[in-house]
């Protein structure tokens, strides 16, 4: 194997590619190697400068999706009849979808088109950026997407603290001495919404230097490493006031950087005094003396920081859990200093319009607000389903399974089977695609260009990468980017970005847009200005594996980048009053219901990734009880049980396991398979998300973030159930 030093070489010629992973916030270094113009190996690449040699199963397990036989690479079109799909061919896909967007536009307005933006794609270049700009092409722009199951909690938060959603804050890991991890895993999903490839690593440094607690209701993976302090789900908001509590009453917090520096800081402190550690305790299932040390330890260690993901985005009290990781680290003195919290540098230049996290927009069906432009995507089936004005009619689903992501899939198969026009841009027929008249196929990572901008504003270290394709992609697969200007093209509409045509560049195509991002930015030659600046010709030639941009976060500029009109974090918005007193207020869970809540596995991170045998290999999607839970039910090991909600039930294998807390369940998301794809849908399990409500009354009012974490279920043994061999 060798390797073309200049990196000239041309997609699909033999020999080792450099290239990075784009299936998650690390994307770590990669070497593809290829022979005959197909890749064979996939190899770490030690010469990157952030991920210097890591590789987890993902990357390479992507080239098995790459080449699987039910991979999609030409279009098809589905028999509405019959409900088959035909081969047809690109021209007349495009020349009737666009037919009939301008169809539906007649009839009924552009608000009648939406689009459901997902996963993979969303980590490639500029995806949500050219997907909002068909839409306005159009004259609609009614979004849906992962977010509010996901990160919408935590970039609202962000935007009430520090007035933007597009500045993340998170751990400067480079000195951090005591971090407290609360519902986040990262040697299974990296540091979700941290750009740092060596998630061990950075742990066992900062273990070494002080301490690594990991907050959660199960001893995951990374909990077993470190410290481990369990909690009931969806309970993470009182232990946060607790912590809080006795921060500010001990005497514990920063008051100089408080009066200094922020507002409203009294106002906290005077609302959190309800919440001792001892009333805390009663709801969360941490003793009171463990909250008073842990709260010490993160105040009196010389740096730390708290990080919250996904476990705290998914609750009832999501924004307000968000709100109090973001004033714990502020309370005491950790934002802005070095090993503490931070907001990173844009390394390029934002031509893209700043959206608002919190907008006014709301839902037509649940009057929820949208978020960071994206509407409430639980309602996604009810907008499909109500007749009226803005009705959906027409929608793309671009690499994306919503009818296996948010509540009630039975309600949402019904409903979209009632579209004018269902658009499927993906690599897989996924239980969304089978309802689709149209597959349109889209390109692995290894078959597109990309430049790392989506996320290196949240890399401790940043670092800046290239990549071509690899290989040419397979079969007709095309870019999304190329498909949207098609089928604009036969509307008679603008093509994308011909806002940005210039005298060189008449037509400028996707990464034409990311060139000049990147030279406009910081550390860009301004357009040949700067000699010593970057573009993508200069990384494309002379630093293939990535380029290091700075040494590390200059974390006392994170106070500059705060974006709000008074340029100081804010910590008492107007919904932070009623949401501690909702909290206040919330009814204790009773003995005899058990708390529901998930998990992911390194390999199956995705649920596109389930049909790919290697990657989901040992996978076992089980119920874990803890004993004492399962043995007053007569539930044993290997038992299929029957889990109820108030809102549906489904059946799956029960196992006994010590490390999840009392009085809770766990289930990993994304199984239970019915797509067009053949090894996923020969798994077991089942959709977890039928026991999720779809009703916007059951989700976080304030930022209709629906609610997957903590949902309340009864548990029983099958009838006629005995435990697997």
């Amino acid at each position: 194997m060798t390797w073309n030093a200049n990196n000239r070489s041309k997609p699909g010629e033999d020999g080792l590619h450099p290239t990075y992973c784009r299936l998650c916030e690390a994307q770590c270094g990669l070497l593809a190697n290829v022979e005959k113009g197909k890749i064979t190996k996939i190899l770490p690449d030690r010469d990157h400068p952030a991920s210097q040699g890591h590789l987890c199963i993902k990357g390479p397990g992507m080239v098995d999706v790459m080449y699987d036989q039910d991979r999609v690479t030409n279009p098809l079109k589905r028999n509405r009849v019959t409900g088959e799909f035909e081969p047809v061919d690109w021209d007349t896909a495009l020349r009737d979808i666009a037919a009939r967007l301008i169809q539906i536009i007649q009839a009924n307005g552009a608000d009648a088109i939406a689009t459901y933006l997902g996963n993979p794609a969303a980590f490639s270049t500029l995806h949500i950026m050219y997907a909002r700009m068909f839409l306005a092409k159009l004259g609609a722009d009614k979004i849906f997407s992962p977010l509010h199951a996901d990160t919408g909690a935590q970039f609202l938060a962000e935007e009430l603290v520090y007035g933007s959603p597009a500045h993340h804050t998170f751990a400067d890991l480079e000195s951090c001495d005591f971090l407290i991890m609360i519902g986040a895993n990262p040697m299974v999903s990296h540091f979700s919404m941290v750009t740092e490839p060596l998630a061990l690593h950075k742990l066992n440094e900062i273990h070494a230097r002080g301490g690594v607690v990991v907050i959660d209701p199960r001893r995951t993976e990374t909990a077993k490493r470190f410290e481990h302090i369990a909690i009931r789900p969806d309970s993470d908001a009182w232990l946060l006031c607790a912590i809080l509590n006795h921060i500010f009453a001990g005497g514990l917090a920063n008051t100089e950087i408080l009066r200094q520096r922020t507002d409203d800081w009294e106002q906290l402190r005077d609302a959190l005094q309800p919440f001792s550690p001892e009333i805390a305790s009663l709801r969360c299932g941490i003793d009171a003396a463990s909250i008073r040390q842990l709260a010490e330890r993160f105040a009196k260690a010389r740096t730390s920081a708290c990080y919250g993901r996904l476990g705290t985005c998914r609750g009832r009290f999501s924004t307000l859990t968000n709100l109090l990781i973001e004033y714990l680290n502020i309370a005491c003195g950790r934002f802005g200093v070095p090993g503490g919290w931070v907001i990173g540098d844009v390394p390029f230049s934002a031509l893209a319009t700043k959206t608002p996290a919190h907008d006014e927009a709301q839902s037509r069906v649940s009057g929820l607000p949208s978020l960071m432009g994206f509407m409430p995507s639980g309602s996604i089936a009810a907008e499909i389903a109500t007749p009226g004005k803005g009705q959906v009619r027409a929608l793309f689903v671009d690499s994306g399974n919503p009818l296996h992501s948010y509540p009630d899939p039975e309600a949402a198969e019904a409903a979209f089977a009632k579209l004018d026009l269902l658009v499927s841009i993906d690599f897989y027929v996924n239980e969304t695609g089978k309802l689709a008249d149209y597959i349109l196929p889209a390109p692995t990572f290894y078959e597109r260009a990309d430049l790392t901008l989506a996320f290196m504003a949240n890399a401790p270290r940043p670092w800046v990468q290239f990549t071509p394709e690899v290989i040419p992609p397979l079969g007709e697969a095309r870019l999304e980017a190329d498909i949207y200007n098609e089928i604009l093209g036969r509307m008679g509409l603008p093509r994308l970005f011909s806002a940005f045509a210039t005298t060189d560049r008449p037509q400028p195509e996707l990464m034409d847009i990311a060139d000049q991002m990147l030279r406009r930015g910081p550390y860009g030659d301004q357009m040949g200005k700067n000699p010593d600046g970057l573009s993508i010709a200069k990384l494309r030639d002379w630093f293939p594996h990535g380029i290091r941009l700075a040494p590390g976060v200059n974390a006392q500029e994170s106070w500059n980048r705060i974006q709000n009109e008074r340029k100081r974090p804010q910590l008492w918005p107007d919904l932070l009053p009623k949401e501690l007193a909702r909290l206040l207020s919330d009814p204790k869970n009773d003995d005899e219901t058990l708390l529901l809540f998930g998990r992911r596995s390194l390999g199956s991170l995705n649920t596109w990734m389930h049909n790919v045998e290697r990657l989901v290999r040992g996978d076992r999607p089980t119920l874990l009880m803890h004993p004492d839970d399962a043995a007053p039910r007569n539930i044993a090991d290997g038992d299929m049980v029957r889990v109820s909600s108030k809102t549906g039930s489904v059946l799956i294998e029960a196992e006994m396991s010590y490390e999840v807390v009392r009085g809770s369940a766990c289930y990993p998301h994304g199984w239970g398979h019915d797509g067009g794809w053949r090894h996923a849908n020969s798994l077991p399990g089942a959709n977890f998300n039928v026991l999720a409500s779809s009703d916007p009354r059951d989700w976080e009012q304030v930022s209709a973030v629906v609610h997957l974490d903590g949902i309340k279920i009864t548990v029983s043994r099958a009838e006629g159930s005995a435990a697997m061999p």
